[in-house]
């Protein structure tokens, strides 16, 4: 038997549980929680009402496995036998090592981290030792570039290189798991940035209101015949879109509602809706604009929103009748996790109870995320599988979901 073969193995063992059971049945089905990136995101099925706490998940950065598991990042990334190895050796390993809500579904995601959209629209990729995935310096759009209507993905030097892997893993992980092909799960904003780059970006909002439009209608056009043509490659029709948005507080709150937000309309309507809208940066001041976005079933308050009462504020009441179903809270691993005690940690998951409670918010998740190495590497996973059981007090003390 193969090393793969006894890890899927392992995988659809662990898969079929009583634990796995228990884990999956918190959360909605259709949608899966596993899409553009290889980190979980689900909506619970379940409301505070229900007096059952609300679900804990926690996950970590690519070079903690670096660490754990001796995994070789670069090739991760480049090796398709090694990506499937080394995904399902982490998957597992979270499973055995956090008592989370977090499960195991047949679902592989193939992802090339951030690059995937602003690398098929032709944006140099580099694939270097020790690091994930990242762009060239220079960006491909500047103020004398033809942007096209239309993109042929079909003859795509990007996909030329993804499609090969993608058919390895599905080959390798064989008929009982579902491998997925990437997906377009970063927004206009951020494809946009990559693109023309952070810093001319920004300007041209300022001084090129017209050329910042042609770049977002060129980039919200491209995400939509992907779409088009990935149902056409793998036979499955489009599903609810992510919006991954890079650093929204680059931008002002109106800034964000006249560059980004009829795109992001646009993209909701053409999906039939958003499964998952995140930022890395801090959006407190902009939760107001995004509620005008329709169909958002997951709003991500990310780890740089410390003051998770603020961004809520921001809902007012539309949570409860046209807002997001469900808010992801989460909370910085390195300040909150490594760098903190026990107490320290009970006292920042109490303020997030206690503001949910007296903002009405009926159902969300408390996510530990972007643990890196601080400690050494199995200092920092005992102190994440520790965090998981302090929420699971926390909750309890509280008796609040």
């Amino acid at each position: 038997m193969s090393l793969i073969s006894r890890l899927v193995g392992e995988y659809l063992e662990l898969a079929d549980g009583t634990e796995n059971k228990r884990r999956l049945s918190l959360w909605e089905k259709g949608d899966c929680g596993l899409r553009g990136e290889t980190q979980w995101h689900g909506c619970p099925n379940y409301s505070v009402d229900s007096g059952r706490p609300m679900p804990v998940t926690a996950e970590c950065l690519e070079k903690m496995w670096e660490k754990v598991l001796g995994m070789d990042i670069r090739r991760f990334y480049t090796d398709p036998d090694y990506f499937l190895e080394y995904f399902l050796k982490y998957k597992l390993f979270k499973f055995r090592r956090f008592a989370d809500d977090t499960p195991l579904t047949p679902e592989i995601p193939v992802c090339f981290g951030v690059t995937h959209e602003a690398g098929m629209l032709g944006q140099k990729v580099l694939f270097l030792p020790g690091e994930e995935p990242q762009f060239a310096r220079e960006p491909i759009v500047d103020e004398s570039s033809t942007l096209p209507k239309t993109v042929d993905f079909s003859t795509n030097e990007y996909l030329a290189m993804v499609i090969p892997f993608f058919e390895r893993v599905k080959a390798l992980a064989g008929s009982e798991l579902k491998v997925i092909f990437p997906q377009w799960y970063r927004g206009p904003q951020g494809v946009a940035l990559y693109i023309r780059g952070f810093q001319e970006f920004s300007v041209d909002m300022y001084v090129s209101e017209g050329f910042a439009h042609r770049i977002l209608r060129y980039v919200t056009d491209a995400a939509k015949q992907y779409a088009t043509w990935r149902a056409e490659y793998t036979g499955e029709p489009p599903s609810r879109c992510d919006l991954f948005n890079d650093d929204i507080p680059l931008m002002s709150p109106d800034s964000y509602e006249k560059f980004f937000l009829p795109y992001e309309r646009e993209l909701s309507e053409f999906h039939g809706g958003v499964w998952y809208w995140h930022s890395c940066g801090d959006i407190t001041k902009h939760v107001p604009g995004i509620q005008r976005l329709p169909g958002v079933q997951i709003l991500d308050f990310g780890v740089t929103m410390e003051n998770k009462a603020e961004g809520l504020k921001g809902l007012g009441d539309k949570m409860a009748r046209s807002g997001p179903r469900a808010i992801e809270f989460r909370v910085m691993a390195k300040r909150h996790v490594q760098d903190a005690s026990e107490e320290a940690q009970k006292e920042y998951v109490r303020s997030i109870l206690s503001a949910c409670r007296e903002h009405g918010v009926d159902r969300y998740v408390i996510r530990s995320s972007g643990m890196s190495l601080l400690l050494g590497g199995e200092t920092d996973i005992e102190r994440l599988a520790r965090w998981v059981e302090i929420v699971r007090d926390v909750q309890s003390e509280e008796r609040i979901a």
